[in-house]
């Protein structure tokens, strides 16, 4: 397991312990490798579905080359469940969100889903975390060789939104 494996499934965990899971999502239908590797800036291969425990899904499509490491990872999961999860109500778990996702240096970016926030953790990773349509949606990679990686992701998750 990667270190963005690592971090995404402690951040996915915060976001979603607690959560039973009657029906999960396939994260990995939302995404492609195509896309995975126009994002990452490198070729990626086939997505890998994980389970998150009592987390929710996300897929990971890892570098080609074991030399140069890197991933860009999908994960969803429904907001009443992350709710759910943390004893809250849809209407009142954003802060819960937002503490969960943002103690990282952090921007919003405009007419991006009902909340959103793109985050850098002062190394290599990034994360797009937004909120679309009662489902949290997180986008994140390690070892990213994209000079316009931020446009890349934005671009990317508006694309997973479409499927919404």
């Amino acid at each position: 397991m990667t270190r963005l494996s690592i971090v995404s499934a402690v951040f996915t965990s915060l976001l979603f312990s607690h959560i039973a899971v009657a029906a999960p999502v396939k994260a990995c239908s939302y995404m492609t490798p195509q896309t995975a590797s126009a994002a990452l800036g490198s070729p990626v291969g086939t997505g890998e579905e994980q389970t998150l425990t009592m987390a929710g899904e996300q897929c990971v499509f890892s570098h080609e080359d074991p030399a140069a490491p890197g991933e860009i990872t999908f994960g969803v999961g429904d907001i009443n469940a992350v709710a759910a999860g943390f004893g809250a109500s849809a209407a009142t778990v954003l802060p819960i969100i937002k503490d969960a996702a943002h103690g990282q240096t952090n921007e919003t970016i405009p007419s991006l889903g009902e909340w959103n926030a793109y985050a850098w953790n002062g190394l290599t990773d990034y994360t797009l975390t937004v909120i679309y349509h009662g489902k949290v949606l997180t986008l994140g990679t390690s070892g990213a060789k994209n000079p316009n990686l931020k446009t890349a992701l934005v671009q990317t998750m508006r694309q997973i939104m479409q499927k919404f």
